[in-house]
């Protein structure tokens, strides 16, 4: 208080963090303080993993869906282009 710098505990730092990689991720700002606020509510991290673990399985399958579907295509080209 003496030198006027602030002090954060350690949930503001999760938050930070977490506001961080929300926001590199393309999250906009209003969606982040509702994540942050569902954080803080709950306590932390830890009463949301099983709701983020199944949300991280989505995006992987996802992914990997993707990843599937441009290659079916890529081959899919290819073989027109040999015609």
């Amino acid at each position: 208080p003496v030198t006027g710098y602030r002090r954060y505990d350690e949930d503001d730092v999760r938050d930070a963090r977490l506001a961080h990689q929300l926001r590199r991720g393309g999250y906009p700002l209003e969606r982040i303080a509702a994540v942050v606020a569902q954080v803080r509510s709950a306590g932390g991290v830890e009463a949301l993993e099983p709701a983020l673990r199944e949300w991280r399985d989505r995006v992987a399958a996802r992914g990997r869906a993707m990843v599937a579907g441009a290659a079916e295509l890529d081959a899919y080209l290819r073989a027109r282009e040999r015609r």
